[in-house]
């Protein structure tokens, strides 16, 4: 959720179509000055970017192997899912 929340206040700007109409009819939109391939590159990278934030917030989440409590003979587990 913390890494959701991050890339969703980052402020860098959206890239949109050069007609959306996604603001205020007085706001003025420029052409972008990137190619539509560079538009995808750094769309890409900055998923990459969250992905891997998201990666390490999940990884300092998970417990510890070795601390982790020992299952006993006698627990019944889960059925294995086919």
């Amino acid at each position: 959720m913390n890494a959701f929340s991050t890339a969703l206040a980052h402020d860098a700007p959206l890239r949109r179509a050069l007609f959306d109409r996604t603001a205020h009819h007085s706001a003025v939109q420029k052409p972008s000055p990137l190619t539509p391939e560079r538009v995808v590159e750094a769309h890409t990278a900055r998923l990459d970017t969250v992905r891997a934030q998201a990666r390490a917030a999940r990884r300092q989440q998970q417990p510890n192997p070795t601390t982790a409590t020992p299952v006993r003979a006698g627990t019944p587990r889960p059925a294995a899912r086919r």
